[in-house]
């Protein structure tokens, strides 16, 4: 093998162990996480610059939904949307926009 192709590999297997070891991030619980959640008056906009990138998307973005846990006395958290697992979660936040992309309706669904 050449020393280029063994560099390359080198790189290569680097980025696949740095990429394994990638944290997930969880933000700390607040009681007011989801005070921006208006129905009639919340935009997309508004409430993914807030919540960050949603865990799933579906119907060509009309309805986010958020991996929501809760710790007590403390409020709400959301796990990060790369997260593979649904450990220690107990909640689905589910947002259905309307056409013009306001907040029609949400819900906080119980998922154990």
């Amino acid at each position: 093998m050449s020393e280029r192709a063994s560099g390359l590999l080198f790189v290569t297997l680097l980025a696949g162990l740095l990429t394994g070891c990638a944290t997930i991030v969880t933000r700390p619980a607040d009681p007011h996480l989801l005070d921006c959640l208006r129905d009639g008056q919340s935009t997309k906009e508004a409430v993914v610059l807030k919540l960050g990138q949603p865990s799933a998307i579906l119907e060509s973005g009309r309805i986010l939904t958020y991996r929501v846990g809760q710790e007590k006395d403390r409020g709400y958290y959301l796990r990060d949307a790369s997260a593979t697992n649904w450990f220690e979660l107990k909640f689905s936040l589910v947002l259905v926009f309307d056409p013009s992309e306001v907040l029609e309706r949400h819900s906080l669904v119980q998922v154990r």
